[in-house]
C-alpha cells in the first residue's frame, strides 16, 4: 500500500497508521511502540563482553606483584609433598634464566611468588609425586592474584588415558584447558581446539572421556598426546558461535601444561 502526508496517512516501519484531522503526529500508541521498539537490550553479564574490546584501564605501578598458589593434587586433594615453584619468562621456553628461584610451601601451605609488574611468563610446578606442569599466567600480572588448581599424580595420568581407552606416549605432552566467562567466572559450553593436534577429552559426570571437545559447567577440559612446541588454543561458545578467546602456551613432553580461554577485553 503507498501511503502519503495528503491524504491524512503517516507511515513508518510498522505501516502506515492513519493521523487525525489536520494532525503531523502518530497516536500515542503508535509511538509508545517505535519508542519500545528502540529500546536497547541489557547486555548478559555472563557473555555480553564478546566482541567488545574494553577500554584500557588505569593500573598504579608497583615494583613487584604477588601471586598466591593454592595447588593441590587432583585425586588426594592434598598439597603435593616436596613442592616447588619457579617463574620463567615466556620467551625462555627452557626456562634456562628464571624470573624466580623455585619456592617451596609456605606455612598456610601455598606458594607465593612475588614477580616483576607485567609479568606474562609461565610458571614451572614440580614435586616427585606429580607430573611436573607448566602454568601460563594469564593475563599479564598488574594486581594482586590468587590462582587455585590441581595438579595430576602420575598414577592419575595413567588413570585418565586408562578411562578413555588411551595409551600415553612418553615423547609427547599434554594440556588441560580451563574456560571462563566474561565475570572471570568458570563456565562451560565452551568448545576447545589447538593448532598441533592430541586427543580431547572432557569431563562427563565427573569422569574423563575423549572425543568431547565442550567444557563442563566447571570449566574443564583438555587434550592427551600433543606434540612438543608452541600451541596455539582456540575457544569458541556453542551457544551463540562467537569467539571466546585464544592462548598461545608450550608443550613439552612428559608435562602437562595449563591454558586458559578468556574473554579478551
Amino acid at each position: 500500500m503507498r501511503c502519503w502526508a495528503s491524504i491524512g496517512l503517516a507511515c513508518g516501519v510498522a505501516g502506515c497508521t492513519e493521523l487525525a484531522p489536520g494532525s503531523d503526529s502518530l497516536p500515542q500508541e503508535a509511538a509508545a511502540l517505535e519508542m519500545a521498539g528502540s529500546a536497547p537490550v541489557a547486555p548478559d553479564p555472563k557473555w555480553g563482553c564478546l566482541g567488545h574490546t574494553a577500554p584500557p584501564s588505569a593500573v598504579a605501578l608497583r615494583p613487584s606483584i604477588a601471586i598466591n598458589l593454592n595447588i593441590t593434587e587432583t585425586a588426594s586433594q592434598r598439597v603435593p609433598a616436596e613442592l616447588s615453584v619457579r617463574a620463567c619468562n615466556r620467551v625462555d621456553l627452557g626456562c634456562a634464566t628464571p624470573a624466580q628461584a623455585p619456592v617451596s610451601v609456605a606455612g598456610d601451605g601455598q606458594i607465593h611468588l612475588s614477580l616483576e609488574q607485567g609479568f606474562n611468563g609461565f610458571l614451572e610446578i614440580e614435586s616427585p609425586s606429580i607430573v611436573p606442569t607448566l602454568f601460563f599466567v594469564s593475563p599479564p600480572l598488574q594486581t594482586e592474584r590468587q590462582e587455585t588448581f590441581n595438579v595430576v599424580s602420575s598414577a592419575g595420568l595413567m588413570a585418565l588415558a586408562s578411562a578413555g581407552g588411551l595409551s600415553i606416549d612418553p615423547e609427547l605432552g599434554h594440556l588441560l584447558v580451563r574456560t571462563f566467562d566474561c565475570q572471570g567466572e568458570p563456565t562451560g559450553g565452551v568448545e576447545f581446539s589447538n593448532d598441533s593436534g592430541g586427543e580431547a577429552f572432557a569431563f562427563v559426570d565427573g569422569l574423563p572421556n575423549k572425543g568431547y571437545d565442550v567444557t563442563t559447567p566447571d570449566g574443564r577440559g583438555g587434550f592427551l598426546n600433543v606434540p612438543p612446541g608452541v600451541v596455539v588454543l582456540l575457544g569458541n561458545e556453542v551457544a551463540s558461535g562467537q569467539r571466546l578467546g585464544t592462548a598461545s602456551v608450550s608443550v613439552r613432553k612428559g608435562w602437562f601444561t595449563y591454558g586458559d580461554l578468556k574473554p579478551a577485553q
